[in-house]
């Protein structure tokens, strides 16, 4: 019985000296060795600022409009809505 005793605190002593040398790939699921590892922040981006400008959705689907256009509905030849609009431009577009 004594012999167990040994055999088992040999084994854990072992097991305990083995968990250190592993490399940080092999210890992915001991709790213990990556507590003490520093949190990776990642770097905060300016997010990106939307122009300016009216959406106008015609046929071919929404989109932005130029400063100098307006959205208007837009109406069959026989003058039902359509319910699509239509981009109307004061002045040359460029």
């Amino acid at each position: 019985m004594r012999t167990d005793l040994k055999l088992a605190i040999a084994v854990a002593a072992t097991l305990a000296l083995a968990v250190p040398a592993q490399t940080g790939a092999n210890t992915a699921g001991l709790g213990a060795s990556l507590s003490a590892a520093k949190k990776k922040h990642r770097a905060r981006h300016p997010r990106a600022v939307e122009p300016e400008g009216q959406i106008a959705c015609t046929v071919s689907g929404c989109q932005r409009i130029p400063t100098n256009c307006h959205p208007e509905a837009d109406y069959n030849f026989d003058g039902i809505p359509t319910g699509f609009d239509r981009i109307v431009c004061t002045g040359g577009m460029r």
